[in-house]
């Protein structure tokens, strides 16, 4: 395995390598401590398993290096690091595409089992928080962790089929169907261009392809959206 962990307090970062090691004593680490070092890192690298990711960097926010990540490595989980614990921010984190959200206080086993969670493909958050973001759960005895099977959409989506989309993924979606850009689907649905690139990125992971076109393809041949 082989994780990309962007942190700059170093203090944390080495417990988080030990939490890692722990986990899979074969992983292989790549440590940075700013975003502009883990964009670099992700352009040179396309086989990280994970990216651990810092809310809060010295040089950008937690959300801006997300969508640039997943420009660079559209399937592979994110799973965003932070101190606070706040619904609204664990929100914003889902909706740009994170496959999870840790807090830093969290014991060392809820870490792992959360990261085992994530790269298995399910989407986890912290266990108070499950009731605060009205989605869906499933309780694992076996390690006393609970967490999202995906984010709830707040209206019914406008397609059908088995995905794991949320509703504003699904309208990219529709618009990717009718060839449009992303500077075009930003002006059809209301959104900055930036904003379309990490809904793209997340379909892309969704649907485990690596471009549009495939994307598109995938999305027609499991007729998951009625244009």
């Amino acid at each position: 395995m082989k994780v990309l962990l962007v942190e700059d307090h170093l203090l944390f970062r080495d417990g988080v390598s030990l939490i890692l090691e722990r986990l899979d004593p074969n992983t292989e680490i790549t440590p940075c401590g700013t975003g502009a070092d883990a964009l670099a890192l992700a352009q040179q690298h396309a086989d990280f398993s994970l990216v651990l990711l810092d809310y809060n960097l010295p040089d950008t926010t937690g959300l801006n290096c997300l969508a640039q990540i997943q420009a660079h490595l559209p399937t592979t989980p994110i799973v965003m690091l932070s101190a606070e614990n706040k619904a609204e921010l664990i929100q914003q984190v889902l909706a740009a595409g994170a496959r999870g959200f840790i807090t830093k206080t969290s014991p060392s086993d809820v870490m792992i089992s959360a990261i085992k969670l994530v790269l298995s493909g399910g989407v986890y958050i912290p266990q108070e928080m499950i009731s605060a973001l009205n989605m869906p759960f499933t309780a694992h005895s076996s390690d006393g962790i609970t967490h999202a099977a995906s984010p709830a959409p707040q209206t019914a989506p406008p397609a059908s089929g088995d995905h794991q989309l949320t509703e504003r993924q699904l309208h990219v979606l529709h618009e990717m169907l009718k060839g449009l850009s992303n500077k075009e689907i930003a002006r059809e649905l209301n959104m900055s261009p930036s904003t379309v690139k990490v809904h793209v990125a997340a379909i892309l992971r969704e649907f485990n392809v690596k471009n549009r076109t495939q994307a598109v393809a995938h999305a027609r041949q499991k007729n998951i959206i009625t244009q």
